[in-house]
């Protein structure tokens, strides 16, 4: 009975015995043993203890041991500060990196991080010192020079006209205003303008963008900008040393270039005149915004600089910088001679507004002529159109491949200042601009043709079956609602010479199984007069080798010796083999590799010619040859 009770209650407990430490026939049959001895006596004891029974205890090791091992190291983890630290550490890490996308760990570790650093700055305020004096001394050292070098500008000016007919004149001025005597010299004597405005990006050297004021005599704006870039190279190479640092001023004759450095780029303007020196904090709050605008733009600057048009805006301020000198307070007898200007001027006014009217209406039909002929162009989609600021605006997508519109406007005779112009790069789906494309990435062989049938793009031609793989992928991949690729009057051109490689093999292999060398009776060697045949042999093994390389693969010839039924047979059979040796040694002369051969002897086994005729004996003397062809593993 406990045999079968104790199988039963093992089938019950299989479906749920998972673990596979668990030895159920040994569980089944302990559960048996415990329902039957145990009895109402054990349950209790007089002292009111109940007794430990040991087969409960190893019922608890089978059923919870596992668990009891798990849960005693994790308590010992738990309670042991240095384990559970270590734990943690080797978690947290990855916990971190995989939080870092969730929005909340930043409200969560902000307090932390902000006491952490009040501690460790009220510990040790010179570590904040040590990682801040970098950058504050280079921006304190700048501002006291030019506030050093505006107070000098300023004393020199005063100094220079302190004692002058003007200077009297401009202290009165400064009296009856109550404006400082500097200041009101400074608004007499510096007079100025800004011609030309450049952003070049240091990394590469290039121009990024470029404005000039009007009147502004025109240069290259590229020549310009590399030369200034190869000054500044000199320079800092010659002296410096420092990457960081370079010229801030140049001056020639009535011009002067001054230069502000930025994070990625550095803004240059040629200044004709005498500027004040609080100039270069306006140049410097330019290049600022420029940078926190198109931080990564010009971060990533790689040259082309067609993306940029919105910081011609910034430069054209700094373009617009000037400041003319007063005009003089003329006599009263001038008065009159002014009046005669003012009529002359209005006179002369009112013909160049009515010139003015008419200019503007030829130049309003030159710009709806361009943006007509941009509508017509393929590759090109405008979004906006109009005119703002007294500019033309044209905005829109615009495929590389497609025409340049400022050859276009150039066209037009419309001046490019003008036109403020903001275009987009797309890949447009027309067949020409696909063509190019698949041109390019395919790089077809001069056997292949390209060409745009209708609303398709067809190849003809015939070509290696990997470049005809590639252009599969590429038609797999064309844009949907382009035009698509088709390769159905492409030839593989492998197919056809593979094909001639194993016509011209099977034609050797038949033309060697046909060769035959012979024999004198009970000779090893062949007899007089087969060098020729073996020389042929030798050929087209040699040549029967190189085109199954080719066809990646390998001519395996076993070379049989026979002889006549004349003799033992044992001794024929020795001989054949003999035979079949000495050509196969004959041919290894003749440069073939013996790789290839095997030696096989027949002895009179498989005779030519059956019969016991001398002629039948003599053909049957000889050494075969059997080819077979394997592929390359």
């Amino acid at each position: 009975m406990s045999t079968s009770a104790a199988a039963t209650l093992e089938w019950l407990l299989r479906p749920a015995a998972r673990e596979p430490g668990i030895d159920r026939k040994a569980l089944a049959g302990l559960l048996v043993e415990i329902a039957r001895n145990v009895g109402p006596e054990v349950c209790a004891e007089p002292t009111g203890v109940a007794p430990v029974d040991p087969r409960l205890e190893q019922l608890r090791t089978l059923l919870l041991g596992r668990e009891i091992e798990i849960l005693s190291r994790l308590t010992g983890v738990v309670d042991d500060p240095e384990q559970l630290s270590a734990a943690v550490a080797q978690v947290l890490p990855s916990a971190l990196a995989q939080a870092q996308n969730d929005a909340r760990l930043g409200p969560v570790l902000a307090p932390t991080l902000e006491k952490a650093t009040q501690s460790s700055i009220r510990s040790d305020p010179r570590t904040l010192v040590n990682i801040l004096y970098p950058l504050i001394v280079p921006a304190i050292r700048k501002s006291i020079g030019e506030a050093i070098d505006q107070t000098f500008q300023s004393l020199n000016e005063t100094l220079k006209h302190s004692l002058s007919w003007r200077g009297l004149r401009w202290r009165w001025e400064a009296w009856r205003t109550g404006t400082p005597f500097a200041e009101v010299v400074l608004r007499h004597t510096l007079v100025y303008q800004v011609e030309h405005a450049f952003l070049i990006h240091h990394h590469t050297g290039l121009l990024i963008a470029h404005v000039a004021a009007p009147d502004a005599a025109s240069q290259d704006p590229q020549l310009v900008s590399s030369m200034l870039t190869a000054i500044q190279d000199f320079v800092r190479d010659s002296f410096s040393g420092d990457a960081q640092q370079g010229l801030d001023a140049l001056r020639l004759g009535e011009l002067r270039l001054w230069s502000e450095r930025g994070p990625f780029a550095t803004l240059v303007v040629v200044i004709r005149g005498n500027p004040p020196e609080g100039l270069h904090e306006t140049l410097g709050a330019v290049l600022s915004r420029i940078h926190e605008e198109r931080h990564q733009a010009l971060e990533a600057f790689d040259g082309d600089s067609s993306g940029f048009a919105d910081i011609e805006a910034h430069l054209a301020e700094c373009a617009a910088l000037r400041q003319q000198a007063p005009r003089r307070r003329g006599f009263p007898w001038i008065v009159l001679l002014v009046a005669l200007a003012l009529f002359a001027a209005a006179g002369f006014g009112a013909y160049r507004w009515g010139e003015h009217r008419h200019l503007r209406a030829i130049e309003q039909g030159q710009w709806a002529d361009y943006i007509t002929r941009l509508q017509t162009q393929p590759g090109i989609v405008i979004t906006e159109e109009g005119r703002r600021d007294d500019k033309f605006l044209v905005a829109g997508l615009r495929d590389p491949l497609a025409v340049d519109p400022r050859q276009v406007l150039r066209e037009t005779g419309i001046d490019p200042a003008r036109v403020v112009s903001r275009w987009v790069p797309y890949q447009a789906l027309e067949p020409q601009f696909v063509l190019e494309r698949l041109k390019a990435s395919l790089d077809p062989p001069a056997s292949v043709t390209l060409a745009v049938a209708g609303s398709e793009i067809v190849a003809e031609g015939s070509a290696p079956s990997r470049w005809i793989d590639r252009a599969r992928t590429a038609m797999r991949m064309l844009p949907a609602g382009g035009p698509m690729l088709d390769l159905s009057r492409v030839r593989n051109s492998d197919e056809a010479k593979l094909a001639a490689l194993r016509e011209a093999t099977r034609s050797l292999r038949e033309a060697i199984q046909a060769e035959e060398i012979h024999f004198n009776s009970n000779e090893p060697l062949p007899a007089p007069g087969q060098d020729a045949v073996l020389d042929r042999i030798a050929g087209e093994l040699k040549q029967l080798a190189s085109l199954s390389s080719t066809l990646h693969a390998v001519p395996r010839v076993s070379v049989t010796g026979h002889s006549d039924d004349t003799g033992q047979g044992t001794f024929n059979l020795s001989l054949s083999v003999a035979r079949a040796g000495a050509v196969l040694a004959l041919l290894k002369k003749r440069g073939v590799d013996p790789d290839l051969l095997s030696v096989r002897g027949a002895g009179p086994l498989e005779p030519l010619q059956p019969g016991d005729t001398e002629a039948a004996r003599s053909a049957n003397r000889r050494v075969s040859f059997a080819v077979g062809i394997e592929d390359q593993p």
